[in-house]
């Protein structure tokens, strides 16, 4: 691929701000486009060393034919954690230099590609805001907070960062055609070049967001905010056998039909934000709401345990029952009912939580019933 058609085809930059993020389709891009650059680089014979972290080994193995092609021709550094098992199964080419990241080392959860070279040095630095639930897939949809650039010293002192990892000759080796770029002055040809780099990866990644946001409308309930049917069908379609186990609670609203019969849809409606509110005070950003039926509620939370779900259940339960809706209904009295269970996430059995939640209203309501707890399977 040619710069021009870089160029063309809206390939670019900026900083987040905290409000910003981008899908890993959109990260794809940019990290697409800056490879694809590398090989123009390497088609005019310049040096370049690029520097990559993966999340998990997995997903550099789909990378791996890319990397080995351009570890032929440039300096080719790669990052991610994994078992023994994984980053073997990952196999990294002998020209590919790897740098083994501990789980628990922040930059594990970094999404970096970086290319440095004397005629362009740019890169894209973007960390997992950990938003599984809420970007649509446990695995495949996951938000990231990005940045990109074209600035030399941003580029260099980014992988200069990932390189403390490395042996110091190899870091010295590696970032030596930033640090070329870093001291020479670009022409006004090589500066609009990096502008348009860097204003095309910006709009792929903000045009991505976009989307998202008008997505998000048509995924969710119009009244509450929740997430709707829509969405939840779209969530379990992509959970895949590596997503985290799920706690499922199902909730129903007590005597919800009496309060609409006798007080009118506005305030039931008042209810349904009442209750949807109460819910989200309880759980963390990044549990999954979904508003299942008229008064049915769905909550997904990722990683969960048997125990957190029935605490937290029992919280939202009792929360529900000191609130007050408003005239002419503040006397009501408002319970709800609940069925608890965890499953893992590729095995939901939303039909058995719904015959858990029926078992505690069949007992009076203003109650949990959680499910036994189920082994995981295996040896």
């Amino acid at each position: 691929m040619r710069i021009e058609e870089l160029l063309a085809g809206g390939v670019g930059r900026r900083a987040a701000d905290g409000r910003s993020s981008a899908t890993k389709r959109a990260l794809l891009q940019v990290s697409r486009s800056l490879e694809a650059l590398a090989g123009q680089l390497a088609d005019n014979g310049d040096e370049f060393t690029i520097v990559s972290l993966f999340e998990h080994a997995t997903y550099f193995a789909h990378e791996r034919e890319r990397y080995a092609r351009l570890a032929e021709v440039g300096t080719v550094i790669v990052g991610f954690a994994g078992t023994e098992e994984e980053i073997a199964a990952a196999r990294v080419p002998s020209s590919v230099h790897h740098l083994i990241l501990d789980h628990d080392d922040p930059i594990s959860d970094e999404w970096n590609v970086l290319l440095l070279s004397e005629p362009v040095t740019a890169g894209l630095v973007a960390t997992d805001l950990a938003s599984v639930v809420a970007a649509r897939s446990l695995e495949r949809g996951r938000l990231f907070s990005p940045t990109v650039g074209t600035e030399p010293s941003w580029a260099v002192e980014e992988a200069a960062r990932i390189l403390e990892h490395a042996d110091a000759e190899l870091a010295v080796a590696a970032l030596a055609p930033g640090r070329t770029a870093v001291q020479r002055v670009a022409n006004r040809g090589e500066q609009v070049l990096r502008e348009e780099l860097e204003a095309g990866w910006w709009r792929t990644l903000t045009y991505a967001a976009q989307l998202g946001d008008v997505e998000r409308l048509a995924l969710s309930d119009a009244l509450t905010g929740a997430w709707n049917r829509r969405f939840l069908d779209r969530f379990l379609s992509r959970v895949g056998s590596r997503a985290p186990q799920l706690a499922v609670v199902l909730f129903d609203i007590d005597g919800f039909k009496r309060i609409n019969d006798a007080f009118g849809h506005s305030v039931g409606d008042a209810a349904l934000r009442l209750f949807a509110g109460t819910v989200r005070s309880h759980v963390r950003e990044n549990d999954l709401l979904v508003r299942y039926g008229g008064d049915e509620w769905l909550l997904l939370l990722p990683g969960a345990g048997q125990q957190t779900a029935v605490t937290r259940t029992q919280e939202i339960l009792e929360a529900w029952s000191a609130q007050r809706l408003p005239a002419p209904a503040d006397g009501s009295v408002l319970t709800a009912s609940a069925g608890v269970g965890v499953f893992a996430a590729d095995a939901l059995d939303l039909d058995a939580v719904d015959a858990a939640m029926y078992s505690a209203k069949a007992t009076g309501g203003d109650r949990l019933v959680a499910l036994p707890v189920t082994p995981p399977q295996g040896d």
